[in-house]
């Protein structure tokens, strides 16, 4: 049975997770432009979500312009607000 909706948000959370818990040790360009492309992907899904998704999409852009890994730990607090939130849902149904 293929993963529902919820599931492949957790699942594209829980990579995007481990892609910042690199970029926190150190700027790589390959965790960066994985990172982004799972906010991309998360996009459609969190669209009624702006606060945790904007300020997670504003962290994620800042890492890669600036290349400071600084910035991956606030991405990260947003991205695990998100997984909360879908976690919540999740036993809401």
């Amino acid at each position: 049975m293929a993963p529902g909706p919820y599931e492949r948000v957790l699942e594209t959370l829980a990579d995007l997770d481990a892609r910042l818990a690199g970029l926190e040790v150190g700027y790589n360009e390959t965790n960066a432009s994985a990172a982004q492309e799972h906010v991309d992907q998360l996009g459609e899904f969190f669209e009624s979500e702006p606060d945790h998704f904007v300020a997670l999409r504003e962290s994620i852009d800042r890492l890669v312009e600036t290349e400071d890994s600084t910035h991956a730990a606030a991405a990260k607090e947003h991205a695990d607000a998100l997984r909360d939130r879908v976690e919540a849902q999740i036993d809401d149904e």
